[in-house]
């Protein structure tokens, strides 16, 4: 008889997960902890996952990993888990008006990770992109568009860019071009994409690299440097935007797969440096924003200073100060925790590019400025302006040409669009007097201007008008003839 019972009520719990399953949601066991507080907060939709790793985008999760939904407060709401049928689930992002989540999952621990979209409930599952390599780290664009992280290729060749596509899957494309192993971070309130990327743009086989944040626009021209303050070695990265268009994200040096983590740092609009909110070592993994005075962060449990697992705080951003628990499974880490709530609309770039065009034109204000020396400009007479590229296979430089350089220091030059390029300024006997480090590209029609070479982004350009528009009523025609061919290092500064 007691054998009966027992047979009855595994039965009965078995019916129950598969009615949960087929609405995408089942209750979590009772492990978990939601603190009581004297405050309301939003709902949260998290990731929780037994173990939580640093490195590869892939890798984070490697036991697997689910997406759940709870609400901490006055009076915390049971933990629901609303992707039971996946391996693993990560980088939660919530629709606009609040009603959708965005994600990205592995259906089998073997499988591609793919973006996928549901309610709010767990309900109305629909895989969202199908690409032939991993994508991850979606975010909701305006116009029924999604920007995500989009991985390819195996070992050494393993490389990441930032893609767009509709919210059907169609028109997948890059908006990132070269090295640099770009991803998504935020999608700012002006329209522009906040990504991360490997500093400087080189190609490297390096497994530690520095990683620095950027902006450009949705169609992926304008890409600039957010912030450059001499961050050499360390990594920023798990940003979002503030109401007041401050930046919160986290920094760290390199990370291991056993101790990893960052403290909390934030820009300021209009700021030259950045502000530390925590103290280093500190131990974040994830931040969101829960109201305009509160963050919801993923940190380390410190009083189990055995354990590996982070737990939900909040975090009060004018103390900044860390606030109460939130969440904490035993058994598990809790991270990416997003508000279930709606947020504003971004500003819709309206692109200009022309898709039919073939090239892009740059134009240099004053190539003499630059931060790699300390009077802030180049020493001796700069002549021509060399444009390289990188092509594949095998990491390998092309000259596409040369430029005149004018005595303002200015160039204006035409260069293929869509394809990684750096410059090599040249005095009168054709030697190298400074050589930039970094990849950059054009988009196809795009006018993109710069202030000198590796010019501080917060300076501003001399009122003068440029003797390279002066001197020529189009740009320098470069071609791409075949002049040399070199191992992918750059040379010099950057």
């Amino acid at each position: 008889m007691k054998r009966f019972w027992s047979t009855l009520a595994a039965g009965f719990f078995l019916v129950l997960c598969a009615m949960h399953g087929a609405s995408g949601a089942i209750e979590a066991p009772f492990e978990s902890t939601a603190p009581a507080h004297s405050q309301t907060y939003p709902a949260l939709a998290f990731i929780e996952a037994p173990m939580v790793t640093a490195g590869d985008l892939t890798q984070r999760f490697p036991q697997g990993s689910r997406l759940a939904r709870m609400t901490p407060g006055v009076q915390p709401s049971p933990v629901v888990y609303l992707t039971p049928e996946f391996f693993a689930a990560a980088d939660p992002q919530v629709s606009f008006d609040g009603s959708r989540i965005l994600f990205s999952a592995q259906q089998r621990k073997s499988a591609d990770w793919q973006i996928w979209e549901m309610a709010v409930d767990g309900s109305a599952q629909r895989q969202v992109t199908h690409c032939p390599g991993d994508c991850l780290e979606p975010k909701y664009l305006p116009r029924n568009r999604i920007v995500y992280t989009a991985v390819s290729g195996t070992g050494a060749r393993r490389s990441s860019t930032v893609d767009v596509c509709q919210m059907d899957g169609e028109g997948a494309h890059p908006i990132t071009f070269g090295p640099g192993n770009f991803q998504v971070e935020t999608v700012l309130r002006s329209g522009r994409i906040l990504v991360s990327a490997e500093s400087p743009l080189l190609a490297s086989g390096s497994p530690h690299r520095s990683r620095t944040l950027f902006t450009l626009r949705p169609d992926g021209s304008g890409l600039a440097l957010l912030r450059d303050d001499g961050n050499s070695g360390e990594s920023r990265g798990g940003a979002i935007e503030l109401a007041d268009g401050t930046i919160v994200f986290l920094e760290a040096k390199n990370a291991t797969e056993s101790s990893f983590g960052g403290h909390l740092a934030s820009v300021r609009q209009g700021a030259l440096r950045t502000s530390t909110l925590t103290r280093p070592p500190s131990e974040y993994v994830s931040t969101g924003q829960m109201d305009d005075a509160t963050l919801v962060v993923a940190r380390k449990n410190s009083a189990h200073s055995a354990s590996r697992n982070f737990d939900l705080y909040s975090f009060d951003l004018a103390s900044k100060s860390l606030g109460g628990l939130l969440y904490q499974n035993a058994r598990a880490s809790s991270v990416q925790a997003v508000p279930l709530a709606p947020h504003p609309l971004p500003e819709i770039y309206w692109s200009i590019l022309h898709p039919t065009a073939q090239t892009g034109r740059i134009l240099c204000l004053d190539s003499y400025v630059s931060q790699d020396v300390a009077s802030g400009r180049l020493a001796g007479r700069i002549a021509r302006v060399r444009v390289l590229t990188l092509q594949q296979p095998g990491n390998r430089e092309r000259v596409l040409g040369d430029a005149p350089v004018e005595s303002d220091g200015s160039f204006y030059a035409t260069v293929p669009a869509d394809v990684p390029i750096r410059f090599e300024l040249l005095g009168r006997t054709g030697e190298v007097l400074h050589a930039q480090r970094s990849w950059i590209w054009v988009r196809n029609g795009e006018d993109r201007g710069c202030q000198g070479c590796h010019d501080s982004p917060s300076l501003a350009p001399a009122n003068h008008f440029p003797l390279a528009l002066l001197r020529f009523d189009t740009p320098t025609p470069l071609d791409g003839t075949l002049r040399a061919q070199r191992p992918g290092q750059p040379r010099g500064n950057r």
